[in-house]
């Protein structure tokens, strides 16, 4: 800090192109890392860690394309707004589901850390909440919008929008067989492929 007049943009620069901030989380060298470093006290690998409840929210409506990205200007209210959570209103004496069900705090006490659980709660609500089966509808409606994309391509674009990669080929088929399967099962079965992206740990998760 001394030697850059206390800037801390240089010192925030400094931490996050370090080697133990750019380690990997998986991978042969992190196997063989995980040996001599089991409880990772040495930084060996970089720990896998959830989405914060306001990142999950906001992944979720950028991936539909429901977010409104801009920058400043004033707050709006869970309910109705689709702007960034940064721009949200919180109320101490009310909680929002999404926010409560992955361990936000509640407003009324200090709260240095939080707590990061995985409980039963979370996976129901992203698997049965109507919040989160809005959102696949609505990534299935972006999908959509290219009535010139064949089967393969919509499965191709979901997958870089949601985990921000290409599908091996074994994943494509396997979806390909899902969507036929349950073509007669569902009204929409590519709503229930968005569903099921969007509950993933690939996407809930940072490796």
């Amino acid at each position: 800090l001394l030697d850059n007049d206390w800037s801390m943009k240089r010192l925030h620069r400094l931490m996050v192109t370090s080697a133990a901030y750019r380690r990997a989380s998986h991978g042969t060298e992190v196997e063989e890392l995980a040996g001599k470093d089991p409880a990772n006290k040495w930084l060996a690998r970089m720990p896998i860690r959830r989405l914060a409840a306001e990142q999950v929210r906001d992944a979720a409506e950028a991936v539909t394309g429901e977010l409104d990205s801009a920058v400043g200007g004033q707050s709006g209210d869970w309910s109705k707004s689709r702007r960034r959570a940064v721009y949200l209103k919180v109320y101490r004496n009310k909680s929002e589901q999404v926010l409560d069900v992955f361990d936000a705090p509640d407003g009324i006490f200090t709260t240095p850390v939080r707590n990061v659980t995985t409980t039963p709660t979370q996976s129901l609500f992203l698997i049965n909440g109507p919040w989160m089966m809005a959102r696949a509808k609505a990534f299935n409606k972006r999908l959509s919008a290219d009535s010139s994309a064949t089967l393969e391509q919509r499965i191709v674009t979901a997958y870089s929008v949601a985990l921000g990669r290409i599908p091996s080929e074994a994943e494509t088929n396997e979806a390909i067989r899902f969507l036929q399967t349950n073509s007669g099962k569902s009204d929409d079965p590519f709503v229930d492929f968005c569903h099921v992206l969007l509950n993933s740990s690939e996407f809930l998760y940072v490796d």
